[in-house]
């Protein structure tokens, strides 16, 4: 079913015999409210139509650039008991001027919702492009893995994740987990170990670079952070100690974490 149906399914269907019908016009959703919300409304909790009261006065004052903004930062709040206050406020408009602004504000909002489920699905179905894409760098010619990877194949990983620098972000590492609990789910632990050399190694290189962006870094130091993130995690331990304890140090440890911490708050920014 189209995304419109699905919307309508999800936020629409289970009021239409109480408060409004969903009807889609093309790529456009129209939504047009009934008077049969009188003698016969669900009452809504005070606390909660006044939240939904301050959310629709927003909505109704933002410009049309703005209300994609406004609707994502406030989704969840925009379910069935918000489209059913909307039909309670079109019942009770003064006006049949003002019943018809709010018909077209709850058409609007369906619209802009579905638009945002678009972008959404588009955005899943890249993420999970990229996964497929980096699995195939560290496949065999047969599609297969062999777990640990071999060194060759870990450095054509790492450089792939370094060309596609900013196209990885929270989404991607987000697919990427989706990706390790369905394995898991389905008994398939060298997959899961696959996934999470992927992710280790993504995280390595995303630290990295956060850590040396816009850092003045002693050479030492910067040596060190490439040295580290670029191991394996098996190998960090024997790393660290020759390069922060061992007797030719390259840095010291309060300067090493104060790096790492100046990368993970930069990730965050």
């Amino acid at each position: 079913k189209s995304n419109t149906m699905l919307l309508a399914l999800l936020l629409l269907a289970p009021l239409r015999s109480t408060a409004y019908t969903f009807t889609p016009l093309g790529s456009h959703a129209r939504v047009s409210f009934t008077s049969r919300t009188r003698g016969g409304a669900v009452l809504l909790a005070q606390t909660d139509t006044e939240a939904m009261d301050s959310l629709i006065q927003k909505l109704r004052a933002a410009r049309p650039a703005q209300m994609q903004q406004v609707l994502a930062e406030n989704i969840k709040a925009v379910d069935q008991r918000f489209f059913l206050r909307l039909a309670e406020m079109s019942d009770t408009a003064a006006s049949d001027d003002e019943r018809d602004e709010i018909g077209a504000l709850a058409s609007s909002i369906a619209n802009t919702i579905e638009q945002l489920v678009q972008k959404a699905d588009a955005r899943l179905e890249d993420d999970a492009s990229q996964v497929q894409g980096l699995l195939k760098v560290i496949a065999s010619s047969s599609g297969e893995f062999e777990v640990p990877l071999s060194e060759e194949r870990m450095r054509a990983l790492r450089e792939a994740i370094r060309e596609k620098g900013q196209a990885l972000d929270d989404t991607f590492v987000a697919t990427v987990k989706a990706y390790m609990s369905k394995a898991d789910a389905d008994g398939l632990d060298g997959m899961v170990e696959v996934l999470r050399v992927l992710l280790q190694a993504f995280a390595s290189e995303r630290l990295l670079s956060l850590a040396l962006a816009g850092a003045d870094l002693e050479e030492g130091l910067a040596n060190t952070l490439r040295l580290v993130l670029s191991s394996r995690p098996e190998q960090w331990d024997g790393v660290l100690r020759g390069e922060l304890l061992g007797d030719e140090a390259s840095c010291n440890t309060d300067a090493f974490l104060g790096a790492l911490q100046h990368g993970v708050s930069a990730a965050y920014e």
